[in-house]
């Protein structure tokens, strides 16, 4: 507040959209997550970024993916979205993120170009038993529950 008590200007809102996926792989011991670790932080999140001008949140949300994870994937279906704000550089950034669900086809994970290694650290397989402990993000955690109801809903 400012002398005359009143809030002040406010902060520049600036609305961003960003896209990601849950990515699940099957394997002997049961069904594993990609987890991404974004470089300089100390967090475990799912992969996802910005969408590029004239991308549609599913092709964002694969392109995404693939360049933080290393992994080639197929979408299955969509996992909704999750919205949060937070203070950048002066702005308040209002942040939405659309997420899908992804089968795992091909790749290796973590083999990221160069070039990625500015933003992503470290991609890894994780237990899904263990994925949401490890997802820093409350919103994530809530997308991967969503992945997993899904998941066990489907029969086979």
């Amino acid at each position: 507040m400012n002398a005359r008590g009143d809030l002040g200007p406010a902060e520049p809102v600036t609305e961003e959209i960003s896209a990601g996926g849950v990515v699940l792989r099957q394997t002997e011991q049961g069904f594993e997550v990609a987890l991404i670790r974004p470089r300089g932080r100390s967090v475990w999140a799912l992969p996802k970024g910005h969408l590029d001008p004239g991308e549609g949140p599913e092709d964002a949300a694969v392109r995404e993916v693939r360049e933080e994870t290393g992994l080639t994937v197929a979408l299955d279906e969509p996992l909704g979205q999750i919205h949060y704000a937070y203070p950048f550089r002066g702005r308040r950034i209002s942040k939405r993120v659309h997420f899908f669900l992804f089968r795992y086809l091909t790749g290796e994970i973590d083999a990221l170009e160069s070039s990625m290694r500015v933003e992503v650290t470290e991609a890894r397989w994780t237990p899904l038993a263990e994925a949401r402990k490890r997802l820093t993000y409350a919103g994530e955690r809530d997308v991967l529950d969503r992945a997993r109801a899904l998941l066990l809903g489907r029969p086979g």
